[in-house]
């Protein structure tokens, strides 16, 4: 007796619980642990993945010293999962928002670009309009963030925009453009100097992004360009806490986007070197999947973006 077509077998027999199963197992990497999250018994969650493979045919999951790691199968699978439950905790938002008022929750990744200035003004401008958004913020970099975007983990990623052609599936939106600055305390030797290049600096102790960072690469490029090797003494850093107790209290050159170190110049805790940096200037915005799939909640912090963006751009 043939089978059913697949979308017919999947239709009738696999229902939104499976789909958080599955998902469970994946972030998880383990049963046990999948079945504490959903508080189900161990040999329930087994059968049900036994089921759910039988019904679709394909092998999901293989055991490893790791855990249970998702199959090619697998990933496209948890991949539909987790967008099909994104948008129904999308519309059950919509649904209460509308029944309740603005209320809702936003998920953002933040690079370190706009995590100084663009991020907490919009979040600012979004809570004197929704007070009850709940809004959860991950700092990371974009091989860390992007995959949980594309899940549906995610509403937005904020940062510098990748350079090249926008990844199959995301949308980019550009707020401003960006430059880059070298910053140090604000008693530091170099201040002293009228001018700077970058050769006068290879001796220096230098505080730099991670190397998956967009900025961390411009970087490189400029030495590269300059026909100079980069800086042995490096220290790199994404913790914006980290950065800032470092910039003020050593002696360390610090490569940041200008927003990130503008509240501290102001100041006068650090200065800004006399030196340009060409080909450093970067579209700071947003990524998403789709700006007609946001959940009420996430569309308006997005509107916001954009006006601190604009208001952002101008003062750059």
């Amino acid at each position: 007796m043939a089978l059913a077509p697949l979308d017919r077998r999947m239709t009738h027999k696999l229902r939104l619980r499976h789909l958080e199963l599955i998902s469970a197992i994946h972030d998880y990497g383990s049963v046990l642990k999948a079945s504490q999250q959903m508080n189900l018994t161990q040999p329930a969650v087994t059968k049900s993945l036994q089921d759910i493979e039988e019904t679709l045919g394909l092998q999901l999951f293989v055991r490893s010293s790791r855990g249970l790691v998702a199959t090619y199968y697998g990933e496209v699978f948890v991949r539909h999962a987790k967008n099909v439950l994104a948008q129904i905790r999308h519309s059950a938002e919509e649904l209460q928002s509308l029944h309740e008022g603005f209320g809702g929750h936003v998920t953002v990744g933040t690079l370190l670009a706009a995590s100084a200035s663009l991020l907490p003004g919009a979040i600012i401008e979004l809570k004197k309009d929704r007070p009850n958004v709940a809004i959860t913020v991950f700092d990371g970099t974009y091989d860390v963030l992007l995959p949980r975007l594309r899940m549906g983990d995610l509403d937005l990623v904020l940062g510098r925009l990748p350079e090249g052609p926008q990844r199959e599936g995301l949308i980019h939106e550009e707020f401003y453009a960006e430059r880059t600055c070298l910053a140090v305390r604000r008693d530091h030797p170099l201040t002293q100097r009228k001018r700077l290049t970058l050769e006068n600096l290879l001796d220096e102790a230098w505080l730099l992004p991670v190397p998956e960072s967009h900025l961390r690469r411009q970087i490189e490029r400029l030495f590269a360009q300059a026909k100079l090797h980069l800086p042995k003494n490096i220290i790199e850093s994404m913790s914006a806490l980290t950065n800032r107790v470092l910039l003020e209290s050593s002696d360390v050159v610090g490569a940041f986007p200008y927003q990130v170190v503008r509240e501290e110049v102001r100041q006068g805790k650090l200065t800004i070197l006399p030196l340009k940096l060409p080909g450093t200037e970067s579209p700071v915005g947003a990524i998403m999947r789709s700006p007609g799939d946001l959940r009420p909640s996430a569309a308006a912090l997005l509107e916001h973006l954009r006006s601190v963006g604009r208001r952002l751009g101008e003062e750059d």
